[in-house]
């Protein structure tokens, strides 16, 4: 549906779209000694037209177009016993998306709390590892959508372009007051679980790791209408501008995510490298390929669905003294976060993953022993 693939396309710029802490969590590896700290991490990610140098809101072509989008992160790690660590994350995003016809503009807001649980300590010959299990929790916010243009005709809702509106009965039989209900409400979650393990060791100057994980996300995405709850076969048999009202509701139902839980399951391969710059700073590339499998999924309507992904990750870090440090960040994504926000993906929202996409992250580290 047009302005649910808005609604929940906007999930896939909105939603969660930093890394998961389990991928960041790994590459405390790159540095000796960290996991034996606590650190506190604050990060805020930011994507809007100025920073759209991958040309992605062109490439989507007519239709919904993400406006902008920002994500607010707070990590906190803290050493147990000798070998393992304890993280929690807990990420506030929230963002706009804009299209032609009705509902004009839409804001989203999601928010999620990560656990972590890592154990390092071992090592195969050389390399030193570390693995990992998460659990993670995402919540979009309920979203209501007051009025919503589909063929010639305006569903309200109060908007002053609405050529059918919905009323509440009740308010009305006992006010004599018109009280007008938005055409769509809309909320979604999800569950994930992910487990990984990697392996780091320095070469020269470099520090490099390989890591793996699996993961697997169950996704709710729940939708009510005043149109839904019509079950009179007088008035689903009625004519409106040429079109028969349950035609009316069919065809809403039908440009929807689908309203049944699917799965989805990801394999994630990531190679990372370190090497310090002076004294002061030091750099970080990364490269991701993630494979994806979906059950109880409603394939795309619109194309085949996506499956693979892939994303470079280039940062700069700055020591401000052996506690305090900070980092700027791009990441660059082949078909959008396929992969990495499973949330953001359905069988309406897949043609937002077919392009390129980049965002760019700042962020606070602080080091206590």
């Amino acid at each position: 549906m047009r302005s649910l693939i808005m609604v929940t396309g906007f999930w896939a710029i909105a939603g969660l779209t930093s890394p998961a802490l389990a991928d960041r969590g790994l590459s405390r590896t790159l540095e000796e000694g960290l996991e034996r700290q606590t650190i506190l991490t604050l990060e805020t990610t930011r994507f809007d037209e100025s920073f759209d140098v991958l040309d992605y809101r062109s490439n989507l072509g007519r239709g919904a177009k993400p406006e902008e989008a920002s994500i607010h992160s707070l990590d906190l790690s803290i050493p147990l016993l000798s070998r393992w660590q304890l993280s929690y994350r807990y990420t506030d995003s929230s963002g706009e998306a804009t299209r032609e016809t009705e509902p004009t503009s839409v804001t989203t807001d999601i928010n999620s709390h990560l656990i972590e649980a890592g154990f390092s300590g071992w090592s195969i010959g050389s390399w030193r590892g570390r693995g990992f299990v998460s659990a993670k929790r995402g919540k979009q916010d309920p979203l209501s959508i007051d009025c919503y243009a589909r063929v010639g005709i305006v569903l309200g809702g109060a908007c002053d372009e609405a050529t059918v509106r919905f009323f509440d009965p009740d308010v009305f039989r006992e006010t004599g007051e018109t009280v007008y209900l938005p055409v769509l409400s809309s909320e979604a979650t999800e569950q994930r679980v992910m487990i990984g393990a990697g392996v780091a060791k320095s070469v020269g100057d470099w520090r490099l790791v390989h890591h793996v994980n699996l993961g697997t996300a169950r996704v709710d995405v729940n939708f009510a209408s005043p149109l839904f709850d019509i079950t009179d076969p007088f008035i689903l048999g009625a004519s409106f501008q040429g079109q028969r009202i349950s035609e009316i509701v069919d065809g809403l139902k039908a440009e929807l995510p689908q309203s049944t839980p699917w799965h989805e399951r990801s394999l994630t391969y990531e190679f990372s490298a370190m090497r310090p710059i002076g004294k002061r700073m030091m750099g970080i590339g990364k490269l991701r390929a993630i494979k994806m499998w979906r059950s109880d999924y409603e394939p795309a309507l619109n194309g085949d669905d996506v499956t693979t992904n892939a994303a470079l990750d280039l940062s700069l870090w700055f020591s401000f003294s052996d506690s305090i440090s900070a980092y700027v960040r791009g990441e660059a994504f082949v078909h959008y976060l396929a992969g990495f926000e499973p949330m953001a993906y359905n069988r309406r929202t897949a043609r937002l993953f077919e392009h390129p996409y980049g965002q760019l992250s700042i962020g606070v580290v602080i080091a206590v022993d």
